[in-house]
């Protein structure tokens, strides 16, 4: 064998081993506590959390939550190279057509949240009921935002108000398969609960937006 053929031999084995070693925090044992901020992504985007237990599920939306979420030290911020920018539109504009990992896990890490919040407010005293949706309602609105950073990072236009309510309709609906009788008429109240504590929380934003213009 050429020299030249061997050297370029190692270099491929060199090359599928680092590739090996960087995703075995992505495709191995899985803790993700510990998981770096990039890595939790991938994670997210490349694994299906549906063979996952409720409690890996649930210990990824709490770590997912702390990384990103609205007490999060660092808000995501969306610059994407011109190639990724193409890749992300291209399933933004094809999201009806087929559902990724992606959206499946969040849609499995809202789910267990919502439940949580659902039976919280269930046996909560009026006052944490009160607290208990301020907060949630603060919550959706600060993902809502950071859901039009991305759509404007990629030069799509934001939902609106029509699209957003349809999209928390069929979120909602999607929560009830599976679900209990009893658990469905829970999903629906606390829905009809948040949907109020949402608009008015709206209302009183808006209010302050425009008294601090003044």
């Amino acid at each position: 064998m050429p020299r030249i053929a061997l050297f370029f031999l190692c270099l491929l084995f060199v090359a599928v081993f680092a590739l090996l070693f960087s995703l075995k925090d992505i495709f191995g044992n899985l803790e993700p506590e510990t998981l770096e901020r990039k890595t939790l992504v991938r994670v997210m985007q490349l694994r299906d959390f549906r063979r996952f237990s409720d409690e890996l599920t649930e210990r990824f939306a709490d770590r997912a939550e702390q990384e990103f979420g609205r007490q999060a030290a660092h808000k995501p911020a969306f610059v994407f190279p011109p190639l990724e920018k193409r890749i992300h539109i291209y399933f933004q504009e094809r999201q009806s057509e087929r559902t990724s990992y992606l959206d499946n896990n969040l849609m499995m890490m809202a789910r267990i949240r919502y439940f949580q919040w659902m039976h919280e407010h269930q046996s909560g005293t009026l006052v944490q009921r009160a607290v208990l949706l301020q907060n949630v309602a603060a919550d959706m609105r600060y993902w809502r935002e950071l859901y039009f950073d991305y759509l404007r990072a990629l030069g799509q236009p934001e939902l609106t108000w029509e699209e957003l309510y349809r999209d928390f309709l069929r979120m909602i609906d999607d929560f009830k398969k599976g679900a209990s009788p009893e658990e469905i008429v829970l999903i629906d109240s606390f829905a009809f609960s948040l949907s109020k504590a949402l608009f008015v929380m709206e209302i009183y934003e808006n209010i302050k937006d425009w008294c601090l213009r003044f």
